[in-house]
């Protein structure tokens, strides 16, 4: 779950200066890794939560990802009541946040342009935001073909990372 050595790539980076220029609202993503932080994106909805925040499931302490990756232990505890130390992340079989699920559903359905990059639209509930999008241009980047491929006004079958990289060549 934790790759502490993940660097922001030119897709992160490009959604952040389209969010710097006023072009870009937010970014509602189903990633825990903090990326879209890292590259400079404020307004992200995490909808699987995030490893940079942790908690006691005992007496709720938060800790840091340093705290996590510097514990002795393969399972870290608390330093206060020895609890296990849980990040903030939805596991398996875990409800998403109702607040965060309303809050991306609130981007979602006032966007004009919803971008979708890099997932099959396969996995719910988070497939399902997409029939919250009441606006007009729908865009699709993804390696494979997914079930609004034909709802979309734009498919690109390739690599978010490709295709959104070569939009922040462009934005230098």
């Amino acid at each position: 779950m934790i790759y502490k050595d993940a660097k922001a790539n030119n897709a992160h980076k490009a959604l952040a200066r389209l969010e710097k220029k006023g072009k870009l609202k937010g970014v509602v993503t189903q990633n825990i890794d903090g990326l879209h932080q890292m590259a400079g994106s404020k307004n992200v909805i995490e909808l699987h939560g995030t490893i940079h925040k942790n908690f006691c499931i005992d007496c709720n302490e938060g800790f840091d990802l340093s705290y996590v990756i510097n514990s002795p232990e393969i399972i870290p505890r608390c330093n206060k009541c020895n609890g296990i130390v849980k990040p903030y992340v939805v596991l398996y079989e875990e409800p998403l946040d109702s607040y965060t699920i309303e809050e991306a559903v609130k981007y979602i359905r006032n966007a004009s342009m919803l971008i979708i990059g890099g997932t099959s639209l396969a996995v719910y509930p988070a497939a399902g935001l997409v029939q919250y999008f009441k606006g007009d241009k729908l865009v699709l980047i993804n390696k494979s073909s997914t079930p609004y491929d034909k709802k979309a006004n734009l498919v690109i079958n390739d690599s978010i990372g490709k295709v959104l990289g070569s939009l922040f060549d462009d934005l230098h």
